[in-house]
Parts: C-alpha cells; structure tokens; sequence
C-alpha cells in the first residue's frame, strides 16, 4: 500500500531519519560539519550567512541535548542545510550574482515555517547568557 505523505509528514520523517542516520548526535554532527566546512569556504559569498549561522547553532543545540526541537523542526533545518551545500540545485552556485537566490529563499521559506522554534531559540541563548552572567558574578 502507497502511503502519500504531505509536506509535514515528510519533514518530520526527514527529522526522524536524520536522528536514526548512525545515532542520532553523530548524524546531526555530521550534518553540522559538512555544512560549517561549506560556509567557510562560501562565507564570502553568502548575503543570508546570519540566517545560516542561526540554524547551524540550532541545530548545534539540539544535537548537544541542550535545546529540544520536533522532528518536523529538525527535517526542515536537515533539508535546507542540504540544499545549500547541495552543488547541483536549482540554480548552480558557481553562477556570478545569481548562484545562491535558490539558496536564499529557502532559507527564507524555512525561517517562515521556523518561526516559532526560531523565537524560542532566540529566548532560550538569552536565559542561558544570563544564567551565565549570574553564575559568574557568584564566583
């Protein structure tokens, strides 16, 4: 029997992959360095490398345990940093001036669909830096 998985479904089984790929902090650590190797190459090149940069610290997080996505959070960070360091997509990245705009909207598009989980991210670094602050002022 064909099952016919709509746009979250297959995110959150892209999500549950990425967890099962080897274990789950392992595959998600190999993710993060191929793409980490990928913007150091291309830094210089990326307009949305903040946007980028967001994600991979995310992602960085939620590997470590520290900060808890769903599957479907974690299956559209997977598939937008794999299409960024993808060489073959929609528009090659070799291309002068035009290489990354596919790039760039879907980092767009995810941000869009990561709102929520980007806003808790967002909450979450600022209680750990105060916590931070305040142990040290303890010592």
């Amino acid at each position: 029997m064909k099952k016919d998985f709509n746009n979250n479904e297959l995110l959150a089984f892209l999500g549950r992959l990425t967890n099962k790929w080897g274990t789950g902090h392992e595959s998600v650590s190999r993710i993060l360095d191929k793409s980490r190797e990928f913007i150091e190459a291309k830094n210089y090149k990326l307009p949305f490398i903040d946007k980028v940069t967001e994600l991979l610290e995310m992602l960085s997080e939620y590997s470590k345990g520290n900060f808890k996505l769903n599957e479907a959070a974690v299956g559209w960070i997977v598939a937008t940093l794999a299409y960024l360091i993808l060489p073959t997509d929609l528009i090659p990245d070799f291309l002068p001036g035009i290489g990354f705009t596919d790039d760039a909207a879907a980092f767009i598009l995810a941000f869009r669909q990561l709102s929520q989980e980007l806003e808790h991210f967002r909450r979450w670094k600022e209680l750990e830096a105060e916590t931070i602050e305040i142990e040290i002022e303890k010592d």
